[in-house]
């Protein structure tokens, strides 16, 4: 669904709970949550160290069973704590942020949307690039139609190697995270195919490959897929790159031209659209680039972080709908767990909407 603007004066200051400490942006997300205008205070369950010592508004409480009354709380924990996490949170009644990808399986997600359902207490994960501005604005070109009928979408993820990230993180523990680069990476380009074209998926045939380092998770993943709608796509994602951070884009083909969102390249960060189209006004240039930079700011994502966080809390209020909620978490972890199965198999995996 589209987000519009809000204003800051929208939002009322409000006091959330981070879960968790020891996911990779859970840092991050102690930054932003703290420098939130709409965040009157912090409070901290689980072992953040002395990362909450330098922050005026953090209180620190050890344990989840103490978490006082507070309007959110975003769980920044371990694939295999995390729901666990979450399922107390929405049981005591908590609208609940769960860093992505939420779970190791699909039917961990799937409990807690029938919890979500029988408590009327909401929940979501934090798909924040759907904030970016490239996606916003090249879902809104798609609904426009300078493409025509979708035909084909292609996703690359391709970043900095296990190597320059520590392979004995507990990312690249089976057990812990519940899979590898497909996992926790591109699951942002798994749900950024679905959101931006509007289609769920249909099939997935994959193969995966762990080739440079010893861990037990995937290195290297190629998913191909079908779309309701008829449209097929691939994701390539890879850890790979022994000096620099990533090779990102994505490129939407229709039937009447094509979008091309090239976020990363050899250059660094490019954050910028490459339009080609056949419909007016676009037709009389044989291409367009447009600039989109992703806002900066401090903490997890910048300013999307800040912008995201802030949403939520509005949304727990039922003043809006949320950027996501847990179908789209679980979607996207449906799609991860179809693609390993297609992998293990060799066969192709029918996937339900």
């Amino acid at each position: 669904m589209l987000v519009t603007p809000l204003s800051l004066a929208a939002f009322m200051a409000g006091k959330i709970a981070l879960i968790g400490g020891d996911n990779p942006h859970a840092k991050g997300w102690l930054e932003t949550a703290t420098n939130c205008p709409d965040i009157s205070e912090v409070v901290l369950c689980g072992d953040w160290g002395d990362h909450g010592d330098r922050y005026d508004t953090v209180s620190d409480i050890k344990g989840l069973e103490h978490v006082p009354s507070v309007e959110m709380a975003l769980v920044c924990a371990r694939n295999v704590d995390a729901p666990k996490c979450a399922k107390q949170l929405l049981q005591a009644g908590i609208p609940t942020l769960v860093e992505k990808p939420v779970a190791r399986t699909s039917a961990e997600v799937a409990e807690l949307n029938a919890l979500s359902a029988s408590t009327g207490v909401i929940w979501s994960t934090c798909f924040l690039n759907r904030l970016h501005p490239a996606v916003v604005k090249m879902r809104d070109l798609l609904n426009e139609g300078i493409i025509g009928r979708l035909v084909s979408v292609e996703g690359r993820m391709v970043t900095s190697s296990v190597a320059r990230r520590d392979p004995g993180h507990w990312l690249f523990q089976n057990e812990v995270a519940g899979g590898g680069i497909l996992h926790w990476l591109a699951i942002h380009t798994v749900d950024l195919v679905r959101f931006i074209s509007g289609c769920n998926y249909s099939t997935v045939t994959a193969q995966t490959a762990t080739l440079i380092e010893s861990i037990d998770v995937e290195e290297i993943a190629s998913a191909a897929f079908g779309l309701q709608g008829g449209a097929i796509g691939h994701i390539h994602a890879a850890y790979a790159l022994p000096r620099r951070y990533g090779d990102i884009s994505m490129v939407f083909r229709g039937e009447k031209g094509d979008i091309t969102w090239q976020s990363w390249d050899y250059a660094g960060r490019q954050d910028r659209l490459i339009i080609q189209s056949a419909v007016e006004p676009w037709a009389s240039q044989e291409y367009v680039e447009l600039a989109c930079p992703a806002p900066g700011g401090d903490g997890y994502g910048g300013e999307m972080g800040t912008r995201f966080l802030q949403l939520f809390l509005s949304s727990s209020r039922g003043e809006r709908p949320s950027v996501c909620d847990g179908n789209d978490a679980l979607c996207a972890l449906q799609f991860v767990e179809g693609a390993y199965k297609s992998a293990q198999t060799g066969k192709r995996v029918e996937l339900s909407s």
